[in-house]
């Protein structure tokens, strides 16, 4: 009798554990891939002006806010409401990403590879330096992309800032869970904001 009860007991043991090997296979079968992705600069010529030598530029710095440092991409989803994607994840910090981006949109915008960052020092003196200031930058709750930013320009040798800006962009329509449209957005209304710092360093060189 106590062999019967053993039998049964190691019957019931195994189909629990088929039962469970099962689940997990289902489980791994369903489960959605991440997908990662990156802000890359914009394929944009460069600006009409001439120069008797390329600018040196130091870009300072790029901040963002601290809700944007996460690796899973975050979205609005109310006024006070973040939502961040765990299957949808940025491919590298963003805050460097878009240090990389903008380091290489001014470099053809302005002709020049004389651009430095704190990721990629330079040893030239930069005739202008860079900061820039996001404050969003990320999917609004009516599904298109908001860049509020300022930035400043400075020279080597002035202490204060030389010009102080301030911007709002705002990106066409996005479809709900669209990640790939909603980067593509973003990377255009950063390339913009590229175009802009860059014309707002003209303007300083040519007063």
């Amino acid at each position: 009798m106590l062999a019967n009860f053993c039998s049964i007991l190691k019957l019931v043991f195994s189909t629990l554990m088929l039962v469970m090997l099962l689940a997990a296979c289902s489980g791994g079968g369903n489960r959605v891939p991440t997908k990662y992705y990156l802000i890359n600069p914009v394929e944009s010529g460069a600006l009409d002006f001439t120069l008797d030598k390329p600018l040196a530029i130091e870009i300072i710095d790029v901040h963002i806010p601290q809700y944007l440092e996460r690796f899973h991409i975050a979205t609005r989803i109310g006024v006070n409401r973040l939502k961040f994607s765990e299957a949808n994840q940025w491919g590298e910090n963003l805050r460097k990403n878009l240090m990389r981006t903008l380091s290489r949109n001014l470099s053809r915008l302005l002709s020049t590879q004389d651009i430095g960052t704190p990721l990629n020092r330079s040893s030239s003196l930069p005739d202008y330096r860079v900061q820039l200031y996001i404050e969003q930058f990320e999917l609004d709750v009516d599904h298109k992309v908001r860049l509020a930013v300022r930035w400043q320009i400075s020279a080597t040798d002035t202490p204060e800032p030389l010009a102080i800006h301030h911007l709002e962009m705002v990106g066409s329509a996005i479809e709900a869970n669209d990640y790939d449209q909603m980067v593509t957005s973003m990377r255009q209304l950063y390339g913009e904001l590229s175009r802009m710092i860059a014309e707002s360093i003209l303007s300083e060189v040519n007063k």
